[in-house]
């Protein structure tokens, strides 16, 4: 009886900690899987249409260096912003803030599709991405420099 007792309770922190670990970023595994990886800067941002949870603009993108092959020189990109006090914040939802003339390095499913990742770049993932992107991570939307372990 203590063993069966020992054994349903061993499962269900497992089974606990499983579940609590279960949710997955599918916006990372979409940016993972995008057809565009690129440093990019941002040519333009058209609002699209303005809903109660956020306003989505398509991006248009002119490519500076391509991570993935077969990127046109500029593609367009679709996000969801928030721009007003009005609109409330959904908790499922990434919002990028795209600004015109802003160096990014953007993931996009494909040519015309939905934004997956928009980092702001810098000097270490500029640098990771044109030597070693296999170093990059995704997390909400987000890319990030994995650190090189020794």
């Amino acid at each position: 009886m203590k063993f069966r007792s020992l054994f349903l309770a061993l499962f269900l922190l497992i089974s606990a900690s499983v579940a609590n670990g279960a949710e997955t970023d599918y916006l990372a595994l979409l940016a993972e899987d995008s057809e565009i990886k690129a440093i990019a800067v941002v040519t333009n941002v058209r609002r699209m249409s303005n809903n109660s949870d956020g306003t989505f603009q398509h991006v248009t993108f002119k490519r500076i260096y391509g991570v993935t092959p077969f990127i046109p020189t500029t593609f367009v990109g679709g996000c969801k912003t928030m721009e007003s006090r009005w609109q409330k914040r959904s908790s499922d939802m990434v919002y990028f803030n795209p600004r015109k003339g802003q160096k990014v390095y953007v993931t996009v499913t494909t040519n015309g599709g939905a934004i997956t990742s928009f980092t702001p770049i810098n000097a270490q993932l500029e640098a990771v991405l044109r030597q070693e992107p296999h170093r990059v991570a995704y997390s909400r939307g987000k890319a990030k420099v994995i650190p090189i372990q020794q």
